[in-house]
């Protein structure tokens, strides 16, 4: 550390030092998952964090489409008695709204980034549900209890395939 007046150190020197002795520890993590393959792989992604990073980043992004063929099967069982409703409807559906939250997760990123993190995590937690309720309800005409039990069960299936998608995500990164 560099001393600057009567024994200070600068910031950004402590602040590398803050970051190196971060990566130290997060190196220094035990992982014990049972698969030695595993616990290799992992042990490697801990020494270069920001490597592992953007390497889930990278895959993210090339895969992200695959998000729209997921849904469509648990949007057809929603609506499964409606002959007015056709696959088509639940792509055109799945690409809007999946467009809608990826414009609604960078403005939660950026929001972050400027300080109203609390403001942005609120916005999200509430914005989502209300676009996934009022998109049900205009795009499929549904009444209120219809796009309601319809958004519940779209919540949980989106948090599931959401896991999954991270899931494998993951999994691919650590290739």
């Amino acid at each position: 550390m560099q001393p600057t007046s009567a024994g200070a150190t600068s910031p950004g020197v402590e602040a590398h030092a803050g970051a190196q002795g971060w990566r130290e520890k997060l190196a220094a993590l035990p992982v014990d998952t049972g698969s030695a393959t595993l616990d290799r792989m992992i042990r490697q992604e801990l020494q270069n964090p920001e490597l592992f990073s953007y390497k889930v980043k990278n895959t993210a992004y090339k895969f992200s489409f695959m998000l729209i063929p997921i849904s469509l099967p648990f949007l057809w069982l929603m609506f499964v008695g409606r002959p007015d409703v056709a696959l088509y409807d639940h792509a055109v559906f799945s690409l809007y709204s999946l467009s809608f939250m990826s414009l609604l997760f960078v403005a939660t990123v950026l929001l972050k980034r400027v300080g109203f993190g609390g403001l942005a995590a609120i916005g999200f937690a509430t914005v989502a549900p209300l676009h996934m309720f009022l998109h049900l309800r205009q795009t499929y005409q549904l009444g209120f209890s219809g796009a309601l039990w319809r958004t519940l069960a779209l919540l949980g299936v989106a948090g599931t395939a959401f896991l999954l998608f991270l899931l494998f995500i993951i999994a691919v990164a650590l290739r």
